[in-house]
């Protein structure tokens, strides 16, 4: 057993180093096909800017009950209504349908902070989207839980574009995905090769015992 699993070990690495070339050439491709790729996606994108708003929610005294609710407010601040209330505050400029795609709203896990994420074509745009979004969240909860407080944490108009970076994710995958392709195809084709090559393949495929080698000699030594 232990003999078998040596020789088909051997096998392996034999066929891999007759296929080096294919392995190394079908990675480098697809590596700089990914590459060149990324590129035109950096170039071609629209630049996407994004604005933070957060929003602490109850006081000192009622914090735990602003914890517990915390829920609630994610889902008023997901609703349909505050991207309408926010479109018409923005003077139609921005339908409602763009508003509830532009903004997102996540929570923080123990703690009763709301953060509202804005995206826009321009910076101005999203500055704006995320003023317009917050107003219509606190007229909302205002109008549901009138004695409940609200203020802004943090606002924040990061001036990094979210869609015009290198994709680097996209070369690494490229070259995995290159790389374990090349070993499968080069495994595969060596398999089905029956070309004798090594005394190996000789004493597997003849049956036969090898008695001895003969030098590989240049046409130079002849």
């Amino acid at each position: 057993m232990n003999n078998e699993t040596t020789v088909g070990y051997k096998e392996f690495i034999n066929v891999i180093k007759r296929g080096k070339w294919v392995i190394l050439l079908l990675t480098l491709v697809l590596t700089l096909i990914a590459t060149a790729f990324s590129f035109y996606l950096m170039k071609s994108a629209k630049p996407i800017y994004q604005t933070k708003i957060g929003v602490i929610i109850g006081e000192k005294e009622d914090i735990v009950n602003a914890k517990g609710l915390i829920s609630t407010f994610e889902e008023i601040a997901s609703s349909s209504t505050i991207a309408k209330n926010a479109s018409v505050a923005l003077n139609g400029s921005v339908s409602a349908l763009e508003v509830q795609k532009n903004y997102e709203v996540s929570v923080t896990d123990g703690a009763p902070i709301l953060t509202i994420t804005a995206s826009g074509k321009s910076q101005k745009e999203s500055v704006a989207i995320a003023n317009a979004v917050y107003t219509s969240f606190t007229k909302e909860v205002k109008r549901i839980y009138p004695t409940q407080t609200m203020k802004i944490m943090e606002s924040s108009a990061p001036n990094g574009l979210v869609n015009s970076k290198f994709k680097f994710i996209n070369v690494v995958l490229a070259f995995l995905l290159g790389f374990f392709l090349s070993i499968f195809i080069v495994t595969f084709t060596g398999y089905f090769d029956e070309k004798i090559r090594t005394k190996d393949d000789v004493e597997r495929y003849l049956g036969l015992d090898v008695i001895g080698n003969l030098p590989k000699r240049k046409k130079t030594d002849i």
